[in-house]
Order: structure tokens, then C-alpha cells, then sequence
């Protein structure tokens, strides 16, 4: 799997997990459950495929929630098919430049809001959208993740816009 570059997004993942919580530090579990999703994160960015999947539970699920039109929206359950889902999903965009919103951990919950800009590589279009990825831990594993997104600016990606835009 080919590194996906967002350096700045996961510098900002710390200062946005303490934004507005004085002891994020001090709060064990969620402190532990954060840490985990920065380093999914971090094994992307690599292209590490290998430790993405082993920071994975054997019966992991992904959702990434939109119309069926967009190449990387799906179901997948369990490593084997994310390490097939994965690379696929990401083989379509480039040139992210995601940008984190927030961050919040709650018992054994993460919730990451960004914005992202990136370019559907199958025709070279720009694209800017704001997704929700919330990740739920259990035993030192992500166990479920599910990304929502607005599919807007990806469908005029991939199809050109609908409509004209005014002036």
C-alpha cells in the first residue's frame, strides 16, 4: 500500500483530543482509545498496511456511509477483506490534505471530525468534503469503524456537476 501523506493532520490529532478538556491526559481509557486511532493513522500515512490490520480485531467492521455510486463506500468485516478494501479505497484519491475539526473520546468511543480536500484520481477533479469517522476500541483493538461523510462534492468528482452553479 502507497503512504497517504497527512503529516499535519496527525500532528493536529493531539492538540484537538486536549482542545476544551483540561485532564484528556489523566483519563486513562479514553487517553489509551485516542492513542490507538492516532496510530491507525499514523500506520496510513506509512503505507503500513500490516500494522493498519494488527490494530485491528480479527472481526473488525468498516462502514463508510453514502450512495453506492462512490467507489469507496461499502461494508467490509474482518481483516482479510479490509486489507483488500483498503488499499482499493485509497487507490481513488490523492493528494489528501485533511484537516481535523475534532476529536473526542469517550469510554471506549472515538469520534474524529475533519475536512478534507483531495483530487478522485480516475479523472484528475478536485474535491473538498467534511466526514465523521467514530471508531469504537475494545481490548486494545478498533473493533468498529464508521465513516459518514458528504458525498456532494465527491459525486461532482467523479460525474462533474450537476447543475450550473450561479454566478
Amino acid at each position: 500500500m502507497e503512504p497517504i501523506p497527512v503529516n499535519q493532520f496527525i500532528d493536529d490529532l493531539q492538540p484537538a483530543f486536549e482542545a476544551g478538556d483540561a485532564h484528556a491526559r489523566t483519563k486513562s481509557p479514553e487517553a489509551a482509545n485516542f492513542g490507538l486511532v492516532k496510530a491507525v493513522y499514523e500506520a496510513l500515512n506509512q503505507g503500513d498496511l500490516k500494522a493498519f490490520l494488527s490494530m485491528l480485531s480479527e472481526d473488525m467492521e468498516l462502514e463508510i456511509v453514502g450512495p453506492p455510486v462512490v467507489p469507496f463506500v461499502g461494508r467490509w468485516k474482518g481483516r482479510a477483506e479490509l486489507a483488500v478494501a483498503i488499499p482499493r479505497n485509497f487507490s481513488v484519491i490523492g493528494d489528501l490534505k485533511p484537516e481535523i475539526i475534532s476529536v473526542v473520546a469517550q469510554g471506549d468511543t472515538v469520534v474524529v471530525v475533519a475536512r478534507e480536500k483531495g483530487r478522485y484520481k480516475p479523472n484528475d477533479r478536485p474535491y473538498e468534503t467534511n466526514w465523521v469517522q467514530t471508531y469504537t476500541i475494545s481490548g486494545g483493538k478498533v473493533v468498529k469503524m464508521r465513516q459518514v461523510f458528504d458525498s456532494g462534492p465527491f459525486l461532482e468528482a467523479i460525474y462533474g456537476p450537476a447543475i450550473e452553479k450561479p454566478q
